[in-house]
């Protein structure tokens, strides 16, 4: 009860139980007291602000999905090189949604280029960008959504 573990994305079941998981406290404010860092403003375009936002949006992801009893399973995919998709979330009898998570207020083209790069090597996919930017739009294949919007596309 105290966070969550959201295993590294490969078909095979083996190969997927050699990665590593990343962990999610259940509250972001945990992890910022364990880190000694609660005293410090969390600003906006800083290293802090992005790891406490993606932190927040996969707890929310977490939240709705035990809410509406949804049958999703959360991964995330990172390659040899450090290239990563933040999740990808198996929605049984939908495409795979690969989500790339962004603090920012705008997006770009390159925030979403690992979105870019690896997708097209996971089949049946579609890919999302949920970040701050209160405009969305289309980038390539990418859906660029305000993060509020985007949950509700991802079936939330």
């Amino acid at each position: 009860m105290i966070g969550s573990l959201v295993e590294p994305f490969h078909e095979s079941v083996r190969k997927r139980q050699r990665g590593n998981p990343k962990f999610y406290f259940f509250d972001t404010g945990v992890q910022r007291a364990l880190n000694n860092t609660l005293q410090v403003e969390l600003a906006p375009q800083t290293y802090a602000f992005g790891v406490a936002f993606e932190h927040f949006i996969v707890n929310e992801i977490r939240r709705l999905q035990a809410y509406g009893k949804k049958d999703y399973r959360l991964s995330y995919l990172r390659t040899k090189d450090g290239v990563e998709i933040d999740l990808i979330m198996e929605r049984p009898g939908m495409k795979r949604a690969l989500v790339e998570i962004k603090s920012t207020e705008r997006i770009t083209d390159e925030d979403i280029r690992s979105l870019t790069n690896l997708g097209k090597d996971v089949p049946n996919s579609e890919a999302f960008c949920l970040s701050r930017d209160p405009t969305a739009k289309k980038i390539g294949a990418v859906s660029c959504l305000p993060w509020q919007e985007g949950l509700v596309q991802l079936g939330l």
